[in-house]
C-alpha cells in the first residue's frame, strides 16, 4: 500500500474509535504526558490544535496554562510550506484558516519551546510517523533542538514507510506505554 492509502485507511479507523473508549485513552494519555512535563521541567509546549478524529489537545492546552506553562499553537504558510508556533493563552484564541486547520490567534512567536508534541496518523516504535503529507513538520524539526513526543492511540500503531527527508521523535505517549523512540533507533 502507498503512504495514501495507509494514511486514509489510519484514518478511518480512528474515526470509528467508540467515543466513549476515546475519551478513556485520552484520559491515559494526558496522565502520561502531565507526568512527562514535570518530569522533564518543561517551561514551554508548542502542540497541535487537534481534528476531531485525533487525540483532543484542548484539554492539555488548558492544563499547560492553568500551570503556567506556555503554551504555543502551530500556524502554517501554504505557500512556503513552513510553520511557525503561537502563543495560545485560551481555546477563545483559536480560529480555523482557510483549510479548516485550527490555528492560534496570538501574534505571539517561539520557535524554541521546550518540548514539541507532533502530530501524526500512523507510527513506529522507532519514532517514525507518517503524517497528513505536507511535510511541515519533518522540515521544521530539521532546527528544532528541544524535546519531542508523539501522542497516540495503540490503534496508530501500523506500516510506516521512511523517506530520506522524515524527521523521528524522541518519546511515544499512548494509553498503554510510553515509547523511548531515540533508544529503540539506537
Amino acid at each position: 500500500m502507498s503512504k495514501k492509502e495507509l494514511r486514509h485507511e489510519m484514518i478511518v479507523k480512528l474515526k470509528s474509535l467508540n467515543p466513549t473508549d476515546k475519551r478513556q485513552k485520552e484520559q491515559n494519555i494526558y496522565q502520561s504526558l502531565k507526568k512527562f512535563i514535570h518530569e522533564h521541567s518543561i517551561n514551554s509546549v508548542g502542540i497541535v490544535l487537534s481534528m476531531p478524529h485525533e487525540i483532543d489537545t484542548l484539554p492539555i492546552i488548558e492544563y499547560l496554562n492553568d500551570n503556567n506553562i506556555a503554551v504555543y499553537g502551530p500556524k502554517s504558510n501554504y505557500k512556503t510550506k513552513e510553520m511557525d508556533f503561537y502563543r495560545v493563552n485560551s481555546a477563545d484564541e483559536i480560529f480555523k484558516d482557510e483549510k479548516g486547520i485550527f490555528i492560534p490567534t496570538s501574534n505571539e512567536l517561539n520557535n524554541d519551546v521546550d518540548l514539541l508534541v507532533v502530530p501524526g496518523v500512523i507510527f513506529n516504535d522507532k519514532g517514525y510517523r507518517t503524517g497528513y503529507g505536507g511535510g511541515f513538520y519533518d522540515r521544521f524539526l530539521k532546527g528544532y533542538q528541544g524535546k519531542t513526543v508523539s501522542i497516540l492511540f495503540d490503534e496508530q500503531f501500523g506500516e510506516v514507510i521512511v523517506e530520506s527527508h522524515d524527521m523521528p521523535v524522541d518519546y511515544l505517549i499512548t494509553p498503554t506505554k510510553n515509547i523511548n523512540a531515540r533508544e529503540n533507533r539506537l
